[in-house]
């Protein structure tokens, strides 16, 4: 059992850097609804580390800069804030809402400016479909269980 979950845990890390290398639009990978659903996945709290380790492995190859202090901050709140709101969505939101702030302060675009809300929408919106797709997945697998009850 531990090696499947080791395995799947290794799967889902190396797809989630592959996310982040692939040619899509900044910020348009799904590394925000996945540590929105960290407390829904697992009970460990080390598995915050885990979309840190992701940013952290593609920046490898995407490039560091003086953003990293505040982007990884507010990443590594977001298990954080999802655990204290238990709602996904308003969790999605207040999460985006730290990440475009702390992400924006002392960047080309400063918060709430047309061109820094434009880029991080996008953010929103791939971590919404994660969150979506999480949820109609845990209901769908509801369902298969309860016809076969």
């Amino acid at each position: 059992m531990l090696k499947q979950t080791i395995k799947t845990g290794l799967l889902l890390f190396g797809a989630l850097v592959i996310s982040r290398l692939l040619p899509l639009p900044a910020n348009s990978e799904p590394l925000l609804g996945l540590a929105v659903l960290t407390p829904y996945l697992t009970k460990n709290n080390l598995a915050f580390l885990v979309p840190l380790g992701v940013m952290f492995v593609s920046d490898i190859f995407l490039g560091f800069g003086n953003w990293m202090l505040m982007t990884y901050g507010a990443l590594a709140m977001t298990p954080f804030i999802s655990k204290a709101l238990e709602n996904k969505y308003i969790a999605l939101g207040s999460s985006w809402l730290v990440w475009h702030v702390m992400a924006n302060t002392g960047q080309w675009y400063l918060p709430f400016s047309p061109e820094a809300l434009l880029f991080d929408a996008r953010l929103f919106l791939s971590g919404l479909g994660v969150v979506v797709l999480y949820d109609a997945t845990k209901l769908l697998w509801q369902k298969t269980q309860y016809r076969e009850v």
